[in-house]
């Protein structure tokens, strides 16, 4: 959106053709399903996610994206609350492949890399995963 403004410049402290970046809050969602934009994937069939199923395997769910704020978009059908989602490594899953969840930062093996506790290991031949679980929150978009 652009919008364009004039301003008193009595005192001369702005000059010609400069411009500010300005956030509007045009509404507030409330009780909104929100998911990371990097979960969200986009093909012939339409937008979707991978959601990870409780034995750790993913199964590719059609979504409704709502407004997008930052990393954040709003899920207007498709994903409840609770579910996870892949949000890295998904150019190479497809439908019922196993994923292997990363441990959290605090449960992570002194002897592993810090990769290895940020990114998943994938059992041969399915790809990394990494998880995001998505919940309520108040989305404001712009």
């Amino acid at each position: 959106m652009k919008v364009r403004a004039q301003f008193d410049n009595a005192d001369n402290a702005l000059f010609p053709n400069q411009f500010v970046n300005a956030q509007l809050l045009v509404k507030t969602l409330h009780n909104v399903v929100t998911v990371p934009t990097a979960a969200i994937q986009r093909g012939a069939p339409g937008s979707y996610v991978y959601v990870i199923n409780a034995d750790n395997r993913v199964s590719v769910r059609p979504v409704n994206i709502g407004p997008t704020d930052g990393p954040m978009a709003a899920v207007n059908s498709g994903v409840s609350v609770g579910e996870r989602v892949v949000v890295d490594g998904t150019d190479r899953l497809r439908d019922g492949a196993r994923v292997i969840m990363p441990a959290a930062p605090s449960q992570a093996p002194a002897a592993d890399p810090p990769s290895n506790a940020q990114n998943p290991q994938p059992q041969n031949p399915t790809p990394n995963a990494q998880p995001q679980s998505p919940g309520h929150s108040q989305h404001q978009h712009k």
